[in-house]
């Protein structure tokens, strides 16, 4: 019973954080793919990211090699082809 309770919460888990990664990736696009610090700072908090989820997100989106930090290292970019714009 344990490990199937176990397996729920991680499923459910990876949904959110797929979620949460799409709706990151679609207020990017919103943006012309990028997003400073600043604006991260307001935006997150409205889509229900918190710090932790976000830093989380953004390293997994550059693992994914769909994201990268601009030269100014507050600027999230957005790559092809995940952007759109």
């Amino acid at each position: 019973m344990r490990i199937a309770a176990f397996i729920f919460v991680m499923s459910a888990s990876a949904a959110f954080a797929a979620d949460k990664k799409a709706e990151l990736i679609e207020a990017m696009n919103a943006n012309g793919c990028k997003m400073t610090t600043a604006q991260a700072n307001e935006q997150m908090p409205k889509l229900g990211i918190d710090r932790a989820t976000a830093i989380a997100l953004s390293r997994e989106m550059m693992a994914d090699g769909i994201a990268k930090f601009a030269d100014d290292e507050e600027t999230l970019l957005l790559l092809p082809p995940a952007c759109k714009s």
